[in-house]
């Protein structure tokens, strides 16, 4: 008797079993374009930085490389070559990131430790205060493998009181 009432149901069995193995080719695809190079920031970037000797006029100040890596879930580190930092007297950076209003532009917040003072030593470096450096970035991708970026760098002594602001530019390429 039991083997009668379960005749019914596998014709559905089937059809479900068939629906969910067909389905899931789609399912992967949609995953991988989501997830492509080309919709995300995801990866590691090596990047061109501009800063300039003030935020109005944009005139260049000096350029300097960086490695950025953008992980999945929303986190950031980063390091930099920016000469006007003594040898370690800046930390790796630290921050989030995430998508904004189009498909192809982001924001990302880091930080890094400023771990001790230096002084001016014009033109070389402006000096720099123990405390911290965050940078608040929007970018832009141009194409999957490269991006723009515009960014505002503020410094932080040790008791948290801001002592001075820039801008800078970027332009990423995609590590491969």
């Amino acid at each position: 008797m039991q083997s009668h009432r379960c005749k019914p149901f596998r014709p559905i069995a089937v059809v479900l079993a068939a629906a969910l193995v067909t389905g899931a080719p789609f399912r992967a695809d949609a995953q991988e374009y989501r997830e492509s190079p080309s919709r995300t920031l995801q990866g590691t970037w090596w990047v061109q930085v501009t800063t300039f000797t003030d935020c109005v006029s944009r005139t260049p100040l000096i350029s300097f490389s960086a490695l950025l890596t953008f992980a999945r879930g929303g986190t950031m580190t980063g390091t930099t070559t920016n000469p006007g930092f003594a040898v370690g007297q800046r930390s790796t950076d630290h921050g989030v990131w995430a998508r904004q209003r189009g498909s192809h532009q982001f924001a990302a917040s880091s930080v890094a430790l400023i771990l001790f003072t230096t002084a001016a030593n014009f033109p070389t470096t402006p000096g720099f205060q123990a405390g911290s450096q965050r940078l608040d970035q929007q970018i832009e991708l141009t194409d999957a493998d490269h991006f723009t970026s515009d960014a505002i760098t503020t410094f932080f002594n040790t008791s948290g009181q801001k002592y001075r602001q820039g801008c800078a530019a970027a332009l990423g390429e995609r590590f491969q």
